[in-house]
């Protein structure tokens, strides 16, 4: 069941990155993988953490939420209870993921000033 679940993700988030004309080259390069790492994910091979599918949300210019409204479906649900799960855990936890993401960034910038 995990697996289904990892492929229909990897395969709607191929849909989405075709239609916001994205290779899986820049993909790869925008989250820091290679080509092949992110190939994983959109094969559904790997598991996805909640902080990288925020930051794949970020580089298709969605917000999280939009990003598994458009996973689940239109409306945001779908008839399968993972789907529903999943959605309602990054709903209740898009936050956290957002303020994680920004203190991340502020600690790369910290450590990029004190290496230069």
């Amino acid at each position: 069941m995990k697996n289904n679940l990892s492929k229909t993700i990897g395969q709607r988030l191929q849909m989405i990155r075709l239609q916001k004309n994205l290779t899986q080259e820049q993909m790869g390069e925008e989250l820091n993988l290679s080509t092949s790492a992110y190939c994983k994910i959109e094969y559904g091979e790997t598991d996805l953490t909640l902080t990288r599918l925020y930051r794949i949300a970020e580089i298709m210019e969605l917000t999280p939420l939009a990003l598994f409204k458009t996973l689940s479906g239109e409306d945001g649900r779908t008839s399968g209870d993972e789907m529903d799960d999943l959605y309602e855990m990054v709903r209740n936890n898009s936050r956290v993921i957002e303020m994680l993401c920004r203190r991340m960034e502020t600690l790369e910038k910290n450590l990029s000033a004190s290496a230069g």
